[in-house]
């Protein structure tokens, strides 16, 4: 019994995963940016496009943990993605309050095929709600979710490979201009923030929960 609801809510997250990211699509193209965000650190920072790889291996990151999860732990999974959401539910409440963008973008693009990229990218996504980055914040839940986990508990290669896919995905947000130093440690906090919510109060507040309902079926028998 108890396998079946936390399967349910494994997938209840799935499912309130993929509403705000359709919400996040509709907010970020109808919520113009009024604060303008950047550092003096932005303009020392190079653009660099061969970022734009691990810029896109983000997608593959979300991929990877869901379906490993999903087959293996699905406590992980619900773990992981309660931490997920809730960093996109804190970024678009920031956004709707204090809508911001960036115009670090560059205004030319090389011919060679990864500065192409980046340009296709950037045609194609607003440069408004950056801060806090969602790229970064949603890779250290991602990679956080990974080092807590029961599945990768003794696989200290993942563990590793997932770190440096981490800090490569959160540099990259930089080096191809979609964010500003400012969003990326806006982003950091956030993840951070909600990985102690997630983590250390609300799991330990389940167990605790969980434990008493034991208690109480078994004294019921």
């Amino acid at each position: 019994m108890f396998y079946k609801i936390e399967k349910d809510k494994a997938l209840v997250q799935i499912l309130i995963y993929i509403s705000l990211v359709l919400l996040f699509l509709m907010e970020n193209n109808i919520i113009d940016g009024k604060y303008n965000i950047h550092s003096k650190i932005d303009v020392m920072i190079p653009f660099i496009p061969i970022f734009v790889l691990p810029y896109f291996s983000w997608f593959l990151f979300i991929a990877f943990t869901f379906i490993i999860f999903f087959t293996k732990s699905r406590e992980d999974l619900l773990n992981t993605f309660r931490a997920i959401n809730l960093d996109m539910i804190i970024a678009m409440i920031i956004y709707i309050l204090f809508p911001n963008y960036q115009s670090l973008r560059p205004t030319a693009y090389a011919e060679d095929f990864f500065s192409q990229l980046v340009k296709l990218l950037q045609i194609g996504d607003s440069s408004s709600s950056v801060c806090p980055s969602l790229h970064v914040a949603i890779s250290i839940s991602l990679y956080l979710g990974i080092k807590n986990s029961v599945c990768f508990k003794n696989n200290s290669i993942v563990k590793f490979f997932t770190l440096i896919l981490t800090i490569l995905i959160s540099i990259s947000t930089v080096f191809i201009k979609q964010h500003s130093i400012v969003d990326v440690l806006a982003g950091i906090f956030l993840s951070f923030i909600v990985h102690i919510f997630v983590y250390r109060i609300y799991c330990n507040y389940e167990l605790s929960k969980n434990n008493s309902d034991k208690e109480s079926y078994i004294q019921s028998k």
